[in-house]
């Protein structure tokens, strides 16, 4: 067998142990994570530091007695902008109240005696673009894998809805640095920094709607921003779409496959109740100073080991399963 076989029957073993995992509440979880704040904070410094390399910062004089002008998303929002998301959990896996809210749609808290700074941005190649792509791409992974840990059907997914709008996403990281170079601060009295995607909000659900106040180069964290929302939107659309694919086509698995798994699984049993007897026999044998034990009793003794073998094998997998929440350790009782 190959390790693919190996993994689809371990996969199919631990579903007879705990019943099938939930595949939406799976696919929450992932798209929550690609939109959670820990993973946006991640993205945006990897980001920021690459995006670094193309950039100057513009002498604070150019522009002190210029009036800037913030549009904060010249798009209109979507129903994806509009989708509550992020929610957050105790560590018994109840709801924690007022952190699912909606993400997109703020602007940055200003005020005349914030510290703005602009930079200019240099020619960039498709290389360049390449880079930042693989930047976001392997930090949405990583946090993925941290949440769901090594699932591999929402892993590969996954994978595959990144490959799917790679083209597109470095196509639109060129535009928003085109964007981003045509904003002119010498010769204009006025400035006007544009933002392509509507900005994400950084506050919490119980605070005033806000972007957060600037932290680096205006026009910069607009872009880094512009770049992680567009991306962000095109992966999860599309691994939402997937995941529906992938679940419509589950019923084309192969009945002789399931067979073949169903007589290994019950020969997996067999052999772990076996290792028990031998187990219980020679225990119960050094016990009784030699004496062959009561056949009854090392049958039972096995029966009772081999359950409790596949009790802990359960129980690990539920906690697997729910990501370390103690609430689901027995999720395989019913």
């Amino acid at each position: 067998m190959s390790s693919n076989v190996f993994e689809e029957f371990f996969n199919f073993f631990n579903a007879l142990l705990i019943g099938p995992p939930d595949e939406e509440d799976v696919n929450d979880e992932v798209t929550n994570t690609l939109q959670s704040e820990s993973t946006m904070e991640a993205i945006s410094f990897k980001l920021s530091n690459t995006l670094k390399k193309y950039t100057n910062t513009v002498e604070q004089s150019v522009y002190a007695n210029k009036t800037i002008n913030i549009d904060c998303g010249r798009n209109k929002l979507e129903a994806w902008h509009l989708r509550p998301g992020g929610q957050k959990y105790t560590w018994y896996g109840a709801k924690i109240p007022n952190t699912s809210c909606i993400k997109y749609g703020c602007c940055y808290d200003v005020t005349q005696t914030a510290n703005i700074s602009l930079s200019s941005i240099q020619e960039t190649y498709i290389e360049d673009h390449k880079e930042m792509f693989n930047v976001i791409e392997q930090e949405m992974k990583n946090q993925v894998q941290m949440t769901i840990g090594d699932n591999p059907t929402p892993l590969r997914v996954l994978n595959s809805a990144f490959n799917q709008v790679n083209d597109v996403s470095i196509s639109n990281i060129k535009k928003i640095l085109e964007n981003l170079s045509l904003t002119t601060v010498e010769s204009d009295q006025t400035i006007n920094i544009i933002s392509l995607s509507p900005l994400r909000c950084k506050n919490k659900c119980t605070e005033p709607s806000s972007a957060g106040f600037v932290e680096q180069s205006l026009n910069i964290e607009i872009a880094v921003n512009n770049i992680i929302s567009d991306i962000t939107k095109s992966v999860t659309e599309t691994y939402i779409s997937m995941s529906s694919d992938t679940k419509s086509s589950i019923s084309n698995v192969s009945m002789k496959k399931i067979y073949i798994f169903a007589f290994f699984s019950c020969l997996l049993v067999i052999t772990i109740y076996i290792i028990c007897y031998l187990i219980v026999y020679f225990v119960a044998r050094y016990l009784s100073g030699g004496l062959p034990p009561p056949q009854i009793v090392v049958y039972i003794g096995a029966l009772i080991l081999t359950i409790i073998i596949l009790m802990i094998w359960a129980i690990i997998l539920c906690v697997i399963r729910a990501n370390g929440k103690l609430g689901a350790m027995f999720c395989f009782i019913r």
